[in-house]
């Protein structure tokens, strides 16, 4: 008898395996949600944002959890902005947790300031109630807000809405955006404390020097022939195909940087990308009527489609191992000329950022390669 139970326990266990394979081999997930407070004074934390964006990004590309580079969301909301509805507690969520970064980038440089009211515990309870935050507990889940006003503003009790994202195992980081002697710093430093976060304060003026590199030119010359593998489909294809160019366009002398990132497993453009969303599973090329691919596509056999998809597929993947290959470089000499430079590491959002998550990503079991 016990023989037979222990034969039917591992053929149930097999079978579980076997129906259920996604859960079972599913990749990790990263899902970070970015609070922004653009009332009138902060024009310098939007700018350091939409410039960062990239190295945050950059940063993620190297940490891995079980051998493989997780999967990587990120959602936007603003606050504090008298041209958001005050019955909606002037929040307004831009985008919901997403993998294709061009879109983040494109809300970012939506953001226009203005006057308001700041309510901090308005914006996350939104978020948390709002996001659909992953349930498997491997994931890292996080919030990250930044402003410069007293962290109590609103009819929302701050502490109930932290709390309801401790409850989801979702850590709170407060970045404050004012001067470090003020005592309403104290308070957001108790809201990231609350919520097992860190607390930080930033010059959110503080300007980011860029610094350029011999390979900045090579770069970006890969990086627009890398625009050109992409097959755009369906009814996003023309917008997603507009949207990388503009993105580039928005990221000015910081487009190495983005080229890394497009260069990574994080840029992801499944929505209007047929390459991506083959890899992800979203479409079948057999499935894809011809008035829905691009007009180089139309009218070709489906073995010939598949060909056109892989040679473009080889292609892509070839430019971004050389974008990779002088990235590195470019991060080399960036190191060496930093160590000369006269620039005395102040905080601004790319370091604290990366500065908490390297620390709470490892302690989730990530790893940093």
């Amino acid at each position: 008898m016990k023989k037979l139970t222990r034969k039917l326990f591992a053929t149930a266990l097999t079978l579980n395996i076997l129906c259920f394979p996604t859960a079972a081999f599913a990749k990790a997930k990263i899902q970070i949600a970015i609070l922004l407070d653009s009332s009138n004074s902060m024009d310098g934390l939007i700018d350091q944002t939409r410039t960062q964006l990239w190295q945050i990004v950059n940063y993620l590309s190297k940490v891995t959890k079980n051998g493989e580079v997780p999967e990587l969301e990120v959602a936007l909301y603003h606050y504090g902005n008298d041209t958001l509805p005050s019955s909606e507690g002037f929040v307004r969520l831009l985008t919901g947790f997403t993998p294709e970064l061009d879109l983040v980038s494109e809300k970012l440089f939506s953001i226009r300031t203005n006057g308001g009211q700041e309510y901090a515990g308005w914006v996350i309870r939104s978020a948390v109630q709002e996001l659909n935050w992953s349930k498997n507990p491997g994931d890292f889940r996080v919030i990250f807000i930044a402003g410069n006003e007293p962290f109590d503003q609103g009819p929302r009790v701050w502490s109930q809405a932290v709390n309801l994202a401790v409850k989801g195992d979702t850590l709170v980081n407060t970045i404050y955006c004012g001067s470090a002697e003020s005592q309403e710093r104290q308070l957001w430093a108790s809201g990231a404390s609350l919520g097992k976060g860190s607390s930080f304060n930033i010059n959110q003026d503080q300007k980011i020097a860029v610094i350029e590199s011999p390979y900045d030119s090579e770069i970006a010359s890969w990086n627009a022939k890398l625009n050109q593998t992409y097959i755009p489909y369906g009814r996003e294809g023309r917008i997603g195909q507009q949207r990388q160019v503009a993105e580039d366009s928005n990221a000015g002398a910081n487009l190495a940087a983005r080229s890394n990132s497009k260069a990574s497993e994080y840029y992801d453009n499944a929505s209007w990308d047929l390459i991506d969303a083959l890899d992800n599973g979203k479409v079948t090329l057999e499935a894809i009527p011809d008035d829905a691919l691009p007009e180089v596509m139309r009218g070709m056999t489906l073995t010939e489609k598949r060909a056109y998809v892989a040679a473009k597929k080889t292609e892509r993947q070839a430019i971004q191992r050389k974008i990779r290959e002088l990235s590195q470089k470019r991060d080399e000499y960036i190191d060496r000329q930093r160590k000369t430079s006269t620039d005395k590491g102040e905080n601004t959002v790319d370091r604290v950022i990366i500065q908490s998550l390297r620390q709470q990503l490892a302690a989730k079991g990530f790893k940093l390669n």
